[in-house]
């Protein structure tokens, strides 16, 4: 297999689940995540479980990037995750890029 080429494996055990509905975006370094507001819970309610969603749809650790979440308010969390337990810190922006420039900026 060449360096470059993604292979995915299609026998997964059984999907995580959570009792919040996001969608999310990945560029090389930031994780987004958007709160739909359509789930039993919020995202920043159920980050852990939602963190290792994105986990097992990548096939991998996500513990590199930098993660932000926008809650159901529209206001942008940055995430710190060490692939066992997910906190946040506020970011204090409704702004998508302001919320990426200051959480780059952050630690």
């Amino acid at each position: 297999m060449n360096k470059h080429e993604i292979t995915f494996n299609t026998e997964l055990s059984d999907q995580i689940r959570t009792r919040a509905d996001s969608t999310y975006k990945i560029t090389p370094t930031v994780i987004s995540i958007f709160d739909t507001g359509l789930g039993q819970r919020s995202v920043t309610e159920d980050i852990e479980a939602v963190l290792r969603k994105i986990e097992y749809w990548h096939q991998g650790s996500i513990t590199k990037f930098k993660i932000m979440c926008r809650d159901g308010k529209g206001f942008w969390h940055g995430v710190r995750w060490d692939g066992k337990i997910g906190s946040r810190f506020a970011l204090g922006e409704t702004d998508e890029r302001t919320a990426r420039k200051k959480l780059l900026e952050s630690e």
